[in-house]
């Protein structure tokens, strides 16, 4: 679902109105600054963020923490100095609370940069260069997601011949190392492919060496259609065992991939087939909004959302309430906010496309 917004959507308890009380006061409104890919390789995934962040504002009756609320929506296209504008037009003309969203790893890297100490709360990048006393994360950081996926491989594959292929960015690239690391066989041949900009794959997939037994791969949004219809086409899938990064066959590609996506194993933190109540509502609610199920980055858009709503319920400084929030209730079950980090602790699961879903075929708990 494709929202398109001119100017601001004002999303407030039936009854209110008036002119909006000073931002930052804790009885007033709350305006949340949420930069998100409207443009750009990362556009259907930008769809997804914003469709879960309304919906949560709808279902709260447009309140978070007890505030009135309102969303204010800014396209970072996808480049990172798009998105380091934003962020400065948000803090000095929206007077924004709180900044959210953030897609990719490059832009949310220069959108805490730009922050000026107004608290950044990501819903997707997983940058693992990301941090510091402002910055809060609901989704993972790319070496913990490639860690996750080489701790399963190296159980389930038991150590065979392996080569990674990504994206030539910061996620694709960390996502490899956290792989590699878990994967625990040295060092790993790699394929990397230029981000954004390449529509024919069979040179790149030309590059796996015919006695490698296992494909790690990470593409997102766009490039995990382009990437996913190679494979298949070009007959990769007879050739090699493919395990794939969560986004490569994630609930907002898959109408775009079709039955290409078919039997494909992945290891992401969600799935709409995980059976918890909170879960069950969640997806209830997803899908009576858009007739489909709820991908990574609705589940996490709605999670930044939520953590946000808690923090402001107790009222004062927004930062340090978000720093005080020690563990989230979520539709992927509940999960730790690290201290020190500020980033999630959390079981991980193998999914298993088949017949429309993502299921779950293992549960993969977090690094010690």
């Amino acid at each position: 679902m494709r929202l398109r917004v001119v100017g601001l959507l004002v999303l407030m308890a039936a009854g209110c109105g008036g002119p909006a009380p000073t931002a930052g006061q804790d009885d007033g409104e709350l305006t949340v600054g949420a930069i998100i890919s409207q443009t750009g390789v990362y556009a259907m995934l930008g769809d997804e963020m914003e469709t879960a962040m309304r919906l949560y504002l709808e279902e709260h009756g447009g309140r978070l923490g007890g505030r009135p609320a309102r969303l204010v929506v800014a396209d970072d296209a996808g480049a990172a100095g798009r998105g380091r504008h934003e962020a400065g037009r948000l803090v000095r003309q929206e007077r924004v609370d709180v900044i959210t969203g953030l897609l990719a790893s490059p832009v949310a890297v220069s959108v805490a940069e730009a922050a000026a100490g107004t608290p950044v709360v990501i819903a997707n990048a997983g940058a693992d260069e990301l941090g510091g006393p402002g910055v809060f994360r609901v989704s993972y950081t790319n070496h913990e997601h490639g860690h996750a996926a080489g701790r399963y491989a190296a159980e389930r594959y038991g150590g065979a011949g392996a080569v990674l292929m990504a994206s030539d960015y910061s996620a694709g690239v960390e996502t490899l190392d956290g792989f590699e690391e878990g994967y625990g066989a040295g060092p790993l041949k790699r394929i990397l492919t230029p981000y954004g900009k390449v529509g024919d794959l069979q040179p790149y997939l030309a590059e796996i060496p015919p006695e490698a037994e296992l494909l790690y791969a990470f593409y997102a949004g766009g490039e995990a259609v382009t990437f996913v219809k190679a494979f298949r086409q070009l007959g990769y899938d007879t050739r090699i065992q493919l395990l794939a990064g969560q986004q490569l066959v994630d609930e907002d590609v898959l109408a775009a991939i079709g039955p290409d996506a078919e039997g494909i194993t992945s290891v992401g933190s969600y799935s709409p087939a995980l059976d918890n109540p909170a879960n069950t509502a969640f997806v209830a609610t997803w899908r009576a909004r858009t007739g489909k199920n709820p991908s990574v980055v609705a589940l996490q858009s709605w999670d930044a959302m939520r953590l946000i709503d808690r923090a402001a319920a107790d009222g004062g400084d927004l930062g340090k309430a978000l720093a005080g929030v020690e563990e989230l209730e979520s539709p992927r079950g509940s999960l730790r906010l690290d201290a020190a980090s500020h980033n999630p602790v959390q079981n991980w699961y193998a999914r298993q496309y088949e017949n429309g879903i993502n299921r779950v075929i293992a549960t993969i708990p977090p690094k010690e």
